[in-house]
């Protein structure tokens, strides 16, 4: 009976260490693959396009913004401030 409840116990340790080594590896595998398909995908760095200023003042940006851009980018920002009471 103790010799049973033994071998039981090894078995069940072997298959407890057997399964945490296959996890181990599955998850080894798939970070090494994440980190390959991260460098086969990665995009080139494109030189930084010079910025054109515009010399007639803030008058002439305030002429680009789309105004329902602004409305939207405003209620966002009241009912934030409303919620945060």
């Amino acid at each position: 009976m103790k010799g049973e409840l033994t071998q039981q116990l090894l078995d069940a340790v072997g298959i407890m260490l057997l399964g945490m080594g296959l996890v181990y590896l599955f998850l080894s595998v798939l970070i090494l693959g994440v980190h390959l398909v991260a460098k086969w995908c990665r995009e080139e760095p494109k030189a930084a396009e010079p910025v054109k200023v515009n010399n007639a003042g803030s008058t002439g940006t305030a002429n680009t913004l789309d105004p329902k851009l602004v409305a939207a980018i405003s209620l966002a920002v009241q009912q934030y401030r409303s919620q945060a009471r």
